[in-house]
This record gives structure tokens, sequence and C-alpha cells, in this order.
């Protein structure tokens, strides 16, 4: 089974988040580890906080695509599935986001922050390092 945003390469994914053309080949979508999928999970939500296309084009910018290679692992992936499930899909839960905080204050918030408020460095990720979300 394949993911039901990803029919006749009508893909809902890529009008939604057109950035991540350059960054993922797709095989996720015709598999059935299409349910791990960031953009899979944050379409089938009834909410998403009106700042979540802009953390996600920001983070993609933000990240070298070389790096990517290295960091696009399992782990990695279910961390920031943890955060968009935890605060970025949640009506009321998306307020307390330190990154919603800043935009609302006109504020960049750094690529390193964490919706809890900790700061991960890229090296976290490479080293593999425990990250959690509250």
């Amino acid at each position: 089974m394949s993911c039901p945003y990803y029919e006749d390469f009508t893909r809902l994914c890529i009008t939604r988040f057109p950035h991540i053309r350059n960054y993922t080949s797709f095989e996720t979508c015709q598999s059935e580890n299409h349910t791990n999928c960031l953009i899979f999970n944050v379409l089938q939500k009834k909410f998403n906080c009106k700042y979540l296309e802009r953390c996600a084009l920001d983070a993609i910018k933000g990240v070298p695509p070389l790096l990517k290679y290295f960091v696009e692992d399992d782990k990695t992936m279910r961390l920031f599935r943890d955060i968009v499930v935890t605060y970025c899909t949640v009506e009321g839960k998306h307020v307390q986001c330190a990154n919603y905080k800043l935009y609302e204050q006109g504020i960049q918030p750094p690529l390193e922050l964490l919706p809890n408020g900790k700061k991960i460095k890229i090296t976290d990720l490479l080293l593999r390092k425990e990250i959690s979300i509250d």
C-alpha cells in the first residue's frame, strides 16, 4: 500500500511543501512506511500550527543538503515526527512551542531551537546523542 496523497503523481505533499522536491526520493510514499512520513502525519491532522510551513522551510533551508544524508535516519526522523505530533498539529499545545513564541514576537527562531526550549546541535544528531521532546 502506498500513501493516499501520492496518487497518479498528484502529490498533495508537494503542493503544501514544495521545497521537499529537492530533498526526498519519494520511495517512502510508494511503500507501507508512508505512515512514518512527517508530511503524511501533518496532512492527517485536522489542526496545523500557522507557522508549520514556515518552520519546515526554515529547517530545509538551514540544513546543508549534504548534511541531510547523515541525519535522515530512523532515530532522527522519529525525533522530528515527535515534534510534529506533540506540538505542530495539536491545537492549544502549539502555542507552548518555543519557536511559535518567537515567531509571534517577529523573531526568527534559531534552527537548533526545539519546541520545548532546549537547543540541539547538528553534531548531537550526527553523534546520535539521545534527544527527547517533552
